[in-house]
């Protein structure tokens, strides 16, 4: 391998890059001659670029680094002083530093240092300023040459520390061969870099390590075998599927289905599962059997988890560490996250992991950071999308791994409402669905418990109804003058579908029905009440009937929403879970992928006409639990008024009122222990409406 035959990034930052992955390991595995000086050295960085180095040894490279020693401040005072006794001071300072990096090195990187220099691959030289210079010194540059001669230099900002990775770091990147602009830089850097290793520098004093300072690193290497590897050789990390999970050895049947088609498609498909059917576990079973077999094969694998918010990326860490895996959570900003990353993936191209896993939410995902990551990583990738419904806009899309050879999908709603364009993408991107374990089966197969479904009909009051219809008639024209969701009107036309949706969510004819349903109950727990994210007069209507609720009729209640950060909604669920808290208010927190299964009562005031909002909080209440039998439902309806039907008759703007709803009470009936009884609730006011076929 040569170095020509790499691509390099002609100008590297910490910010779209990873340096050693992108820069330092592929010219390292490719070169026999590395000359650098760098004004910060660390341990963290020789562990790092581990893998590198130890091809770069393997090749018979020769590694030429000066470095500046670590003292204080007063030090290089004392070292700029001109006294009698500097150079004394000089030589202590310097061998005080070569204590300093023996101590911080771990015990296998100190052995793997010391027969670098005990083999004269590396050799080292403190460089101090002197003369017309009295700082330290502060260079970071470097050259590479392979054995056709051909160079790479590098000029910038960048250090050779663990922190490198997380602070703001950028350097330039020459090829000799590229141009003869690139040729002239190059040969300034090696000539710079001769005059400094030789000495002829007159503002630079150079210093050579005694045997004294070197002995540690060499009567360390002595004690272990030459084996150019920086990490110990570890026991492979053995992810498996918790006992609690299976019978007899298996998951459910319908799981196993899944997975092993899953492997019939080479590795890609949709997990198509209800809300509550055990995806994760699903997931995280084919994600450890596809760990084996590449294990098997002397492999290493990369596990990319990706969920649009942090509270399920943190449900999924504590899954995936059940099974044996040590996740990294990848958001909240890249000093949270990145050094981490990094070095566990730096492990893996070493081959002293063999698998990584790597969990982030969906905005983070689509950062430079994470996508540098991704495009850096060239060996067995396996993404994994939960909700993946949520990956379907354009953004999002552009965003997912291409190089990843494995891909996983995950949903109970796998079609976007209205983006049959984006449900395609996804499909072609994560493949068919190589399972589809519905509703009505989890609940036939007992994976889910049975449900009541009670429609509550409430009407407008006469204020609404009017602003009803005129939101209508807009909506009407707009529409007739040729406006769509997908033309330039878009977005005057959604402004107007949401003030009318947000009309219907807050109808205040709800909140006294709930008021009195629950009054009527002789015990309220575990109960969740669905609200709108509307307000009135700046005051949010989940406060309103929070008010009524808690105050009034003296339940314990308390919101669940955007406004709670990840701790209190934890605490929330646990008092929910104990029934300290009776009555959850939410908005939308509740619809995705936490766990409520105690839950046993539902109240929705509000829901839009999307399917993946409302079948995705059914599926919230129909979780199983210990001593819970049966769940109960029930669904805020919004009807027009039979006394304005009999005023003025039926139109159309009556028939979508009605037909808006009906999707979601459908659906909801046509599963329910009470499906006979639903539907003879709402079977008067479709006749008049002449909507008996919807």
């Amino acid at each position: 391998m040569a170095l020509r035959d790499t691509k390099l990034p002609f100008y590297v930052t910490t910010s779209e890059h990873d340096p050693v992955a992108e820069f330092f390991d592929p010219v390292l595995e490719r070169a026999i001659k590395y000359d650098i000086a760098v004004g910060y050295f660390s341990s963290a960085w020789l562990r790092d670029a581990a893998h590198g180095i130890s091809r770069f040894a393997l090749n018979g490279g020769k590694a030429r680094w000066i470095i500046s020693p670590e003292v204080s401040l007063e030090d290089f005072k004392s070292l700029q002083a001109g006294h009698v006794t500097s150079e004394a001071l000089t030589k202590y300072l310097i061998s005080r530093s070569y204590e300093e990096l023996f101590q911080q090195l771990t015990h296998d990187t100190r052995a793997a240092l010391g027969w670098l220099i005990n083999d004269k691959i590396l050799e080292f030289k403190i460089g101090i300023p002197q003369n017309r210079l009295s700082g330290i010194l502060h260079a970071k540059q470097g050259l590479f040459t392979d054995h056709s001669g051909d160079r790479v230099g590098f000029l910038g900002s960048y250090n050779l520390t663990g922190a490198a990775g997380t602070n703001w770091e950028a350097f330039s990147v020459f090829c000799d061969w590229s141009s003869q602009e690139s040729l002239q830089r190059i040969s300034a850097i090696a000539a710079s870099f001769d005059r400094m290793w030789s000495g002829l520098d007159p503002n630079l004093s150079i210093y050579d390590p005694s045997e004294a300072d070197l002995e540690k690193f060499v009567s360390a290497a002595r004690q272990t075998d030459r084996h150019y590897n920086l990490f110990p050789t570890k026991k492979p990390q053995e992810p498996c599927v918790p006992n609690r999970f299976l019978t007899d050895g298996r998951l459910r049947d319908y799981q196993e289905e899944g997975i092993n088609n899953w492997f019939k498609n080479n590795g890609r498909g949709i997990l198509h599962m209800a809300t509550g059917t055990g995806k994760t576990v699903t997931a995280l079973t084919a994600v450890t059997r596809l760990n084996d077999f590449v294990a098997q094969k002397n492999g290493e694998l990369c596990v990319v988890i990706t969920v649009p918010y942090q509270h399920l990326a943190e449900q999924w860490a504590r899954e995936a560490e059940e099974f044996g895996y040590e996740p990294v959570l990848c958001y909240g900003g890249i000093g949270h996250w990145m050094e981490n990353a990094q070095s566990q993936l730096n492990e893996l191209r070493s081959q002293t992991r063999q698998q990584v896993m790597l969990i982030a939410v969906n905005a983070s995902m689509k950062d430079a950071p994470f996508q540098s990551i991704l495009s850096a990583y060239a060996g067995n990738l396996l993404f994994v999308g939960d909700e993946m419904h949520n990956l379907g806009a354009r953004s999002a899309l552009a965003a997912l791994p291409e190089n990843a050879p494995f891909r996983l999908g995950l949903s109970a709603t796998p079609d976007r409402y209205g983006d049959e364009e984006g449900t395609a993408s996804l499909e072609r991107y994560f493949g068919k669905r190589v399972l589809s374990f519905a509703l009505d089966q989890a609940i036939a197969g007992g994976h889910l418990c049975r449900y009541f479904y009670y429609p509550i009909l409430v009407q407008l009051d006469e204020d609404e109804q009017a602003d009803y219809d005129e939101l209508s008639s807009q909506i009407g024209r707009m529409i007739a003058q040729g406006a769509s969701l997908d033309s330039q009107a878009h977005d005057g036309l959604n402004l107007l579908l949401i003030k009318r949706a947000r009309l219907v969510g807050k109808a205040r004819n709800k909140l006294p029905a709930l008021l009195e349903l629950l009054k009527q109950k002789e015990e309220i727990s575990h109960t969740l009440v669905y609200c709108g994210d509307s307000k009135d007069e700046g005051e949010r209507y989940i406060d309103g009937a929070l008010e009524q609720i808690g105050k009034n009729l003296k339940l314990r209640a308390s919101p669940f929403t955007s406004q709670e950060n990840n701790s209190e909604r934890a605490e929330l669920l646990s008092q929910f879970s104990s029934g300290e808290i009776q009555v959850l208010l939410a908005i939308r927190c509740l619809d995705e992928g936490v766990d409520v299964p105690m839950t046993k009562t539902a109240y929705i005031l509000a829901s839009s006409a999307n399917p993946k909002e409302f079948i995705q909080r059914r599926g919230r209440v129909l979780r199983r639990a210990e001593g819970k039998e049966r769940a109960y439902i029930y669904d805020f309806i919004v009807t027009p008024d039979p006394d304005v039907l009999s005023e003025r008759g039926v139109t159309n703007v009556e028939r979508s009122l009605l037909r808006r709803e009906l999707t979601r009470f459908n659906e909801f009936a046509s599963l329910a222990e009470n499906h006979g009884e639903a539907l003879s609730k709402i079977t008067q006011i479709k006749e008049s409406l002449n909507l008996l076929d919807h």
